[in-house]
């Protein structure tokens, strides 16, 4: 068990005070122990009221390789993450506006994601922590472009088969874009009516006004709610009749829609959302793209709280590409209310083998058990 001394606007929820933060202000004194689990809310907090670094435990030593978050390529995920929407929004207008767009400005932004992905096999779960942007429909289509290539990659498509899917996604939903344009109610796209359920259509027709935009590229967006059991739209097509881009497209579509909805209400956790697109009664998307999923994304990404079989509580430090069923973990307690000094546990090591985990536990449930026995 190492530390590591880091800025305050590098903290991330799901690290673990490995020293005592003390902080005077005008509502009295505020103690965060070592072993306290930050969470957004305590981040903020402390940026308030002036403290400018921390010290957090890496569950591996001190080795720069082996701290539970790589901060120069989250830096580089945010910001390319920001450029992305950024840029997405900047298409968006043009194309609804009738200007006059080309393909290098999407070709341009799909390159420096793939640059991203190249360095970090992980950064989806860390790009899932930078969802700031206002806009809905550009931020989803970001997200999905990114769940998108990560798995093309896993599957050894070619380069210019990266470029055709990850352009189709980042504007796969543009025809939804162009109805809001239209002052559209917002909760039509959710409910999807009928003239929604034709935005791929409308997607593809906008995309189609791009110069130098591939002929894959049109079709991806055309399907990319089309199942390969047939239960899709617009046009319900079955398994080979939809390519291989689009099957793809689809899981992607319908992970990131889980995660981060239209209407934060119907919100699951990243694990929800997986174990839903994987469950096998719904049939809906292709076997060999769900293999990639299962293989290559987080099942339990960096942060989440875990309960195991023993009764213990952990948090995740990393998943293992061979066996994501069995994470790295950092174990806080030694059952529900009781804490111990933590230490790392590695799943899919030997000595861990009647470990495994029995659920995951909101993060709300274990911080108001953190809380009360930091009062304590």
């Amino acid at each position: 068990m190492g530390m590591k001394k880091i800025k305050i606007f590098d903290a991330e929820p799901g690290m673990i005070l490995a020293k005592p933060v003390v902080v005077l202000h005008s509502k009295g004194r505020e103690l965060m122990q070592p072993g306290f689990v930050l969470e957004k809310p305590h981040i903020k907090r402390l940026g308030i009221w002036g403290i400018e670094s921390i010290f957090i435990e890496t569950y591996d030593g001190d080795d720069d390789n082996n701290q539970i978050f790589n901060e120069s390529v989250r830096m580089l995920a945010r910001q390319t993450y920001e450029d992305a929407i950024s840029s997405l929004a900047k298409i968006s207008k043009n194309l609804i506006s009738d200007k006059e767009c080309d393909i290098s400005q999407v070709a341009r932004t799909i390159s420096h994601i793939l640059e991203v992905i190249s360095l970090e096999q992980g950064v989806l779960s860390i790009l899932s922590k930078l969802r700031e942007a206002d806009e809905y429909i550009y931020k989803h289509n970001v997200d999905v472009c990114v769940t998108a290539l990560i798995l093309g990659r896993a599957m050894n498509l070619n380069n210019d088969q990266l470029h055709d899917l990850g352009t189709a996604c980042l504007l796969h939903d543009l025809g939804l874009a162009a109805y809001k344009n239209e002052k559209w109610d917002n909760s039509q796209i959710t409910k999807e009516p009928e003239n929604i359920r034709k935005h791929p259509l409308r997607s593809a027709e906008m995309a189609s006004q791009i110069k130098g935009i591939g002929k894959d590229a049109i079709t991806i967006i055309n399907q990319h709610h089309e199942y390969v059991d047939g239960s899709g739209y617009p046009e319900g097509k079955k398994s080979d009749e939809i390519i291989l881009l689009s099957r793809i497209c689809a899981v992607s579509e319908a992970y990131n829609t889980l995660v981060s909805p239209y209407e934060n209400e119907n919100k699951v956790d990243p694990h929800e959302a997986m174990v839903k697109v994987v469950d096998p009664k719904f049939n809906r998307f292709d076997p060999e793209v769900l293999r990639a999923m299962i293989s290559n994304m987080a099942i339990y990404p960096a942060g989440t709280f875990v309960q195991l079989n023993n009764a213990m509580r952990a948090v995740v430090i990393s998943s293992t590409k061979d066996n994501p069923l069995r994470p790295r973990l950092l174990v806080l307690y030694e059952s529900e209310t009781k804490p111990i000094k933590p230490f790392p546990a590695d799943l899919s090591q030997p000595g861990y083998q009647e470990w495994y985990i029995d659920k995951v536990v909101p993060s709300d449930n274990i911080m108001k058990s953190i809380e009360h026995i930091v009062r304590l």
